[in-house]
C-alpha cells in the first residue's frame, strides 16, 4: 500500500503515551509528531476529507440552521458538498490520481457516494447517531456490504447507551467492534489491492468521553507508583483502559505489518480533554440585559403545555412535532422574546450569536454588530476569573474575512474554554460537572455524551518519516494538512 491513514477519533498523543502501547510508543520515537491546533467549531473529519475548513464546507459540530429561526443543528454530511466548486472530497482525488482505495468509517460519510475504483463505508456521526444492521446507503459496493454483513459488522457504538448493561461489556463490545473493523478493513484493501487507505477508530472516543477523569487518576496513579511502588491499587476502570489501549496497539500494528504502507499517518479529529465544567451563557446574558425573556403570561402557556405533553407520553416527541412547524411558530414556543433579545447561545457551541437583522430577524442593524460584539466581551471579561472558569470573550466572525459559511459562526468566541462543555440553560454561568470522578458501573447511569471527557484542540498527528519529508514550511497547522498530504503522495 502506498498511503495509510489511520484515524483515531480523539486521538490524543500524550494520552497514549501514558498507556502501554510498545508499538505506539516506538512508532513515535522513530518517527515525526506534528502539533496541530483546531478551531473547535469545525469537523476535524471533514477538514481531512475536503482540505478546507468548515467556513468553505460548511462542516460545523452545531451551526444555525439560517431559516428565518433561531434553531441549531449537528447535521452534516458530505453529500452536502456534491458537486460543489472548489470541493473535491477525497475519494474523488483519489481516482483522480488513479488510485484503488478503501475509505472506512470516517463520519460525515454517509449515506456513501458513488465510486469508481474504490471503497467508501460510512459511519454514524454528522448527526446521526444509530444505524441499525448495514444499510445499503453504507457501501458504496454492494459485494462489500454483504461481506461485511457476514461477518456480523458492528457500524457504531454510543453513550448514552440503553441496550448494554454493564460498563465491563461496553467495553468489551466497542473492543471487540474495532478489532472486527481493523480485521475487514486489512482484508478487503488486500483483496483489492489498495493503493490508499483510510480507517477511522470510533470506539477511542467513546471510551475517553465516557472515562476521562480515569485517564487522569491513572495517569496520576502511575507517577506516585514511580517514586512509590506501592503507592497505589488500579482500579477496575484503570484496568479497563489499560485492556483497550493494548487492543487500539495491537490493531495499529496489524495495519502497519500487514499492509506495509509506504507513507503512514496516525491522527485524530480532535483530542480528548478533562471535562470538569460546564457552562450556558444565558445566566449572563440575561442578567446584563442582552437577552430577553418573554412575559410570564407566555412563558406559563409554554410551560404548560410542555406539561400536557409530558402527561399524554408525548414529551419524547416534541422536537417531531415542532420541526414541522414553520421556522416562526417555532420560535414563538420559545421562552425569548426575539424581537427584543439582542444576542443569544446554544448549547455545544463556545460563543455567543449577535440576534442580527440580516441572519435571525433580530433588532441588530449590520452597522451596529461590531459595537456590540466589543460591549459584550468587555462585561464578560470583567465578570471574576473564577464565575467565567478563565475563560476570555473575543470577536471571531467578523475576523474570517471570506469563506461561504462564515454566517454560520459565532460572533463571539471564548478562549480557554476547552474541557468546558456548553448547555442552552443554566442556573449560573459555569457549574461543575457532576460526573467528573470514577465512572459508573452501570452504563445506564452514563447519561452524557461527553460524560467526563469532551473535544480538545489538538488532535494526534505522528507520520511516517516518507510523509514527514512531503510536508511544506507554509502548510496549515490544522488538519487540512493532512488532504494536501494525500494530494502529494497519492
Amino acid at each position: 500500500m502506498k498511503l495509510l491513514i489511520i484515524g483515531i477519533d480523539g486521538g490524543d498523543l500524550e494520552i497514549m503515551k501514558s498507556f502501554k502501547m510498545p508499538f505506539m510508543h516506538e512508532y513515535i520515537r522513530s518517527n515525526h509528531s506534528l502539533t496541530l491546533t483546531e478551531d473547535l467549531f469545525n469537523r476535524g473529519w471533514v477538514e481531512i476529507l475536503t482540505g478546507e475548513e468548515g467556513k468553505n464546507t460548511g462542516g460545523f459540530y452545531m451551526s444555525p440552521v439560517l431559516d428565518g429561526s433561531h434553531r441549531f443543528s449537528t447535521s452534516f454530511s458530505m453529500k452536502q458538498l456534491e458537486n460543489k466548486p472548489g470541493i473535491t472530497p477525497l475519494w474523488k482525488l483519489a481516482e483522480k490520481k488513479g488510485a484503488n482505495y478503501c475509505i472506512m468509517n470516517v463520519p460525515t460519510t454517509t449515506p456513501v457516494p458513488k465510486t469508481t475504483n474504490g471503497i467508501v463505508i460510512g459511519s454514524a456521526g454528522g448527526g446521526l447517531n444509530k444505524i441499525e444492521g448495514i444499510p445499503t446507503n453504507l457501501v458504496s459496493d454492494e459485494e462489500t456490504r454483504k461481506f461485511l454483513e457476514n461477518k456480523g459488522y458492528v457500524v457504531d457504538i454510543r453513550i448514552p447507551n440503553d441496550e448494554i448493561e454493564d460498563t465491563v461489556d461496553l467495553f468489551d463490545k466497542l473492543r471487540e467492534m474495532e478489532d472486527l473493523r481493523t480485521e475487514c478493513f486489512i482484508d478487503i484493501c488486500k483483496t483489492r489491492a489498495c493503493d490508499f487507505g483510510f480507517l477511522a477508530n470510533r470506539g477511542t472516543t467513546i471510551a475517553q468521553y465516557m472515562a476521562r477523569s480515569e485517564i487522569d487518576s491513572h495517569r496520576a496513579l502511575e507517577t506516585m507508583n514511580e517514586f512509590m511502588p506501592k503507592g497505589g491499587e488500579k482500579s477496575w476502570a484503570h484496568k479497563l483502559l489499560e485492556e483497550h489501549y493494548m487492543a487500539l496497539d495491537e490493531n495499529i500494528r496489524k495495519m502497519h505489518d500487514e499492509l506495509k504502507p509506504e507513507y503512514l499517518i496516525i491522527t485524530a479529529d480532535h483530542n480528548t480533554v478533562p471535562h470538569k465544567y460546564r457552562a450556558s451563557v444565558t445566566p449572563f446574558l440575561l442578567e446584563q440585559g442582552y437577552l430577553k425573556s418573554k412575559g410570564t403570561g407566555a412563558r406559563s402557556t409554554i410551560s404548560n403545555l410542555k406539561k400536557i405533553l409530558q402527561k399524554v407520553g408525548l414529551s419524547s416527541k416534541i422536537g417531531k412535532v415542532t420541526k414541522k412547524l414553520s421556522p416562526q411558530m417555532r420560535d414563538i414556543l420559545k421562552t425569548y422574546d426575539w424581537r427584543k433579545s439582542e444576542a443569544f447561545g446554544s448549547e455545544y457551541v463556545n460563543g455567543i450569536y449577535i440576534n442580527d437583522q440580516e441572519r435571525f430577524g433580530g433588532p441588530i442593524s449590520k452597522d451596529s454588530i461590531n459595537p456590540l460584539v466589543d460591549k459584550i466581551c468587555d462585561d464578560f471579561n470583567s465578570l471574576s476569573e473564577d464565575s467565567r472558569k478563565g475563560m476570555i470573550a473575543i470577536p471571531y466572525r467578523r475576523n474570517v474575512t471570506d469563506g461561504r459559511f462564515v454566517d454560520s459562526l459565532p460572533d463571539i468566541t471564548f478562549q480557554g474554554s476547552e474541557g468546558i462543555f456548553f448547555l442552552n440553560d443554566g442556573k449560573s454561568l459555569t457549574w461543575e460537572n457532576p460526573n467528573y470522578g470514577p465512572i459508573p458501573e452501570k452504563v445506564g447511569e452514563v447519561n452524557h455524551a461527553a460524560f467526563s471527557g469532551d473535544k480538545g484542540r489538538n488532535p494526534i498527528c505522528v507520520m511516517s518519516q516518507s510523509a514527514y519529508q512531503k510536508c511544506s514550511d507554509n502548510d496549515s497547522s490544522n488538519l487540512t494538512l493532512i488532504y494536501k498530504l494525500a494530494e502529494r503522495i497519492l
